[in-house]
């Protein structure tokens, strides 16, 4: 620790030492007032920025089965017996346990609406549609087409949507951060080699969340005529950005 440091410290001790005894808040308040050490010497803060594009490998789709019954009873008897058709090709597919989750079951009365000639709008119970919708991660995202199609002969009826994502994600987080890091620097060493001087300590590292760019496929339903066709669904991940930001304070030296 720098003899300035040590002063502010002692600075700091003999302040609060002098306050009359009572509570923690006092101290609190106490070192509320003490400036942080970048606002009691002379400094340089930069923003550094670093992004990469990556390639998805990992893919999650969610699909969903549902089955309408004059019977509630019926619709969910028959909606559970093709959801475990599905889970069951899913997994006969080589996909873990864990990497399959349910979403919702819902099940829900279906009414007909018809108009009068006074414009009255009448309601007439129609039956009930059960619901099952499941997420499938798959880490091999070029069998992703090919095993939603198989799902949907399976008896799957609706493709709520696909989510990519991609492994090793914090590796490559650690990366752009150190890239940041040295984008900061650089931008620091610009300012102060133009003055005459010098960058000293660094007194603060402030990061910002990571920001990827989300690719996805919006919800749509998978009507009869999809089922025409065996081939494989098309499913094609284009890449991310990820992006991220570091502020870095430095003290200056002559």
């Amino acid at each position: 620790m720098s003899a300035f440091r040590l002063s502010l410290a002692f600075a700091q001790l003999a302040f609060i030492a002098a306050l009359p005894l009572g509570t923690g808040a006092q101290i609190a308040h106490a070192q509320q007032l003490l400036p942080p050490l970048k606002d009691s010497v002379p400094s340089i803060t930069t923003t550094g920025v670093a992004s990469t594009e990556v390639v998805p490998d990992i893919a999650t789709i969610s699909i969903g089965v549902d089955t309408e019954r004059p019977n509630a009873a019926d619709a969910a008897r028959e909606n559970a017996r093709a959801g475990q058709a599905v889970v069951g090709e899913i997994k006969a597919q080589g996909i873990e346990a864990r990497d399959i989750r349910t979403l919702s079951i819902t099940l829900s009365p279906v009414y007909d609406e018809t108009s009068d000639a006074n414009g009255r709008v009448k309601r007439t119970l129609r039956g009930y549609i059960a619901h099952n919708s499941l997420s499938v991660r798959i880490k091999d995202i070029t069998k992703a087409g090919a095993l939603a199609r198989q799902l949907l002969d399976k008896g799957a009826n609706s493709l709520d949507g696909i989510e990519f994502d991609y492994s090793q994600k914090e590796a490559k987080y650690d990366a752009l951060r150190g890239d940041a890091v040295r984008d900061a620097l650089r931008k620091a060493n610009s300012y102060v080699i133009a003055l005459g001087i010098k960058l000293g300590r660094i007194l603060e590292i402030a990061t910002q969340p990571p920001e990827p760019v989300p690719v996805g496929m919006s919800p749509r339903i998978l009507g009869a005529a999809a089922r025409e066709t065996s081939a494989a669904i098309p499913v094609e991940p284009g890449v991310q950005t990820l992006r991220t930001e570091v502020q870095v304070t430095w003290e200056l030296a002559q």
